[in-house]
C-alpha cells in the first residue's frame, strides 16, 4: 500500500539553503525555495509529477517547503497550501510536518565536532590577531578550510539577495547565494526534474554495496541510478555483494526504487 504524501516545512526564513540540502538528502519529489519560485501553473505540474511517480510504483512522496517559499508573483507558498492542493485535486492522504527548531537537535557527527573545533580556534585567532582598526569578521567554511570574511560584506550580499528577489531577478538571487548553493540547486534539478532519454545507450551498469551499511549510501545509490537512467543506461542492483554478482543475482532497477 502507498504511504501518505509528506509535506515538510523547514526553517530558514528567506533563505532556502536548509530546504535545498534536505531535498537532496532525502530525494524529495519537489522543493519550494524562495530564491527560485516554481514556474507558472506549478500546481498542475506538481500533481502530474505525483501521479507519475505513483504510477511507476513509488510508495513514498516527499515535498519540502522552505519557510519563506513564494511563487513568481511573490505570494507565499505554505505547507498547508500544498497539502490542501494535493488533497483537493488528487485525494491522496497528505500530512504536514513543521520541523522548526527541531532541526537544530540531533547527534553531531565526527565531522560536526571537528568543524566546530576548527572554527572555534579560527574565531579565537581572529581576536588575538586583530586590532582596534580590524574590521569585524565572520568565520566561514570554504571548501574544507575555515576562513574569515568581512562581516559587512556578508551583510551586503544578504541584502543583494533580498533585492534580487524583490525585483524578481531569481537567477541572480541563486548566484548570489554562492557557488555551493548554485551547484546544489543544479544537481537537485537534474535528479528530480530531468526526464530520461527515449533512446538506450546500450550500457548496463550495476550497483554493488560492499561491507557494512554506511551513512549516506541510500542517497548515493539513488543519485547514481537516476543519473544512469537519465542517460539511457540500464541500471542493475546486485544482491549479496560479490558473491551475488558471481551467481548472477541482479535485478533491474528504475526511478521508483
Amino acid at each position: 500500500d502507498a504511504l501518505p504524501i509528506f509535506v515538510l516545512e523547514v526553517m530558514g526564513r528567506h533563505c532556502g539553503y536548509l530546504a535545498l540540502v534536505t531535498a537532496l538528502a532525502c530525494g524529495a519529489d519537489w522543493v519550494f525555495i524562495p530564491e527560485s519560485p516554481p514556474e507558472l501553473e506549478w500546481e498542475e505540474h506538481l500533481c502530474r509529477r505525483l501521479i507519475e511517480t505513483r504510477g511507476r510504483g513509488s510508495r513514498l512522496n516527499i515535498i519540502i517547503v522552505a519557510e519563506g517559499a513564494i511563487d513568481l508573483h511573490g505570494n507565499p507558498i505554505t505547507s498547508e497550501f500544498v497539502k490542501n492542493l494535493v488533497v483537493k485535486r488528487l485525494g491522496y492522504d497528505t500530512r504536514v510536518t513543521v520541523l522548526g527548531h527541531v532541526q537544530r537537535g540531533g547527534t553531531p557527527s565526527a565531522f560536526d565536532r571537528i568543524l566546530g573545533s576548527r572554527m572555534g580556534v579560527e574565531a579565537v585567532m581572529a581576536l588575538l590577531e586583530g586590532s582596534p582598526d580590524t574590521p569585524a569578521c565572520v568565520v566561514s567554511l570554504s571548501g574544507n578550510q575555515a576562513i574569515r570574511l568581512p562581516l559587512m560584506e556578508c551583510v551586503q550580499v544578504t541584502k543583494d539577495v533580498t533585492k534580487a528577489m524583490e525585483e524578481k531577478k531569481f537567477e541572480n538571487a541563486v548566484k548570489l547565494r554562492g557557488r555551493s548553493f548554485q551547484n546544489n540547486w543544479n544537481v537537485y534539478k537534474v535528479l528530480a526534474h530531468v526526464r530520461p532519454t527515449s533512446t538506450k545507450s546500450g550500457y548496463n551498469l550495476a550497483i554493488l554495496n560492499v561491507g557494512a551499511p554506511a551513512a549516506g549510501m541510500n542517497a548515493a545509490v539513488r543519485a547514481a541510478v537516476r543519473i544512469g537512467i537519465i542517460n539511457g543506461h540500464t541500471m542493475l542492483a546486485v544482491h549479496d555483494g560479490f558473491d551475488g554478482l558471481a551467481k548472477g543475482k541482479t535485478e533491474e532497477i528504475g526511478r521508483a526504487h
